[in-house]
């Protein structure tokens, strides 16, 4: 059976990361190791972790050397990892307890898998539930995913869920031979990144037709309200301009359908930054914001009044 090294980065994650370390602990096929990376936090997540490493051998705990964000604390877990996979678990997410064990039998019977992912589940965490899957992998057991694939799952306003949400787990062996890891740069959309340098340097990478990963949702679909335990933050332009980056890159440039794609995810991604920052402005009355927005990005305008024509049609709706 294929070994697992589950990688933890916690920041500031005292309230709710043993969470997520009991539901590495008890999965049907244990872990070899648990790497927990501390990326300078200032609460007392580290003496949660201490007192978890207490208890169990194989909770490892390392720290880096200044807050870097969950790339370089990625960076830092999958370093030190002995185990034949990594897999990444957010510090407030969860597995299901058969995550491992149904992943590394995949993984055991096709030696060249290099890269393996399963659906999402998503939590609720204010109502402590499962309020749904994403169904981002359904009826696609074993379906192998191509860059052009990877990319047309990830358009905002595509049919189903972007797969760049996937918490795929990697083989060692591999991101070792190829020397790729998440770019240390990047503190938002580091997991779309790095898949596509995977893809681009020729892993393969297979679907698994099973929510396995529970994903805490940053406003709970049961609940209604933000979650206290989530740390998905809103980065919708950093997210765009990343996405742009890698179109520039001289293995994609040369593919025009590819630049094509990726272009089009950043459009609809600043639609989504567009429709976040007039929210946001309006909340706080900053009429010279949504001007400068306007003079910088007139399709602004276009989304300004898209969203405030929703808006009207609720508001008649009611009455």
């Amino acid at each position: 059976m294929s070994t697992f090294s589950v990688i933890i980065p916690v920041y500031n994650a005292e309230a709710f990361l043993e969470r997520a370390v009991r539901s590495v602990q008890t999965q049907t096929q244990p872990p070899l190791e648990i790497l927990m990376v501390d990326d300078c936090s200032t609460d007392n997540t580290r003496e949660v972790v201490k007192r978890l490493a207490a208890e169990d051998p194989r909770i490892r705990l390392f720290q880096t050397p200044k807050n870097g964000g969950p790339s370089a604390a990625r960076n830092l877990g999958i370093a030190n990892a002995t185990g034949e996979w990594i897999a990444i678990l957010d510090a407030d997410d969860a597995f299901a307890p058969t995550r491992l064990e149904k992943l590394g039998a995949i993984a055991s019977r096709r030696g060249d898998i290099d890269m393996l992912a399963d659906d999402l589940l998503y939590f609720d965490a204010d109502a402590n539930c499962i309020s749904g899957r994403a169904n981002a992998t359904a009826g696609l057991s074993g379906h192998v995913v191509t860059l052009d694939d990877f990319l047309r799952h990830n358009q905002v306003d595509g049919s189903g869920m972007d797969w760049g949400l996937l918490k795929p787990c990697f083989r060692r062996a591999f991101l070792e031979k190829t020397g790729l890891h998440y770019r240390a740069d990047m503190r938002h959309g580091e997991d779309f990144a790095l898949v596509v340098s995977l893809l681009l340097a020729g892993a393969m990478f297979v679907l698994l037709d099973d929510a396995l990963y529970l994903y805490t949702q940053r406003s709970g679909a049961v609940s209604g309200r933000l979650s206290a335990l989530s740390r998905t933050s809103i980065a919708y332009g950093a997210l765009a301009r990343s996405a742009l980056e890698l179109a520039q890159q001289p293995e994609i440039a040369r593919q025009p359908e590819l630049v094509q794609l990726l272009q089009c995810r950043a459009e609809g991604l600043m639609r989504l930054d567009d429709a976040h920052f007039f929210s946001v402005a309006v909340r706080k009355g900053d009429v010279v914001g949504l001007g400068r927005r306007a003079l910088e990005r007139p399709s602004f305008l276009t989304q300004v009044a898209s969203q405030v024509g929703r808006a009207v049609k609720r508001r008649l709706a009611r009455h």
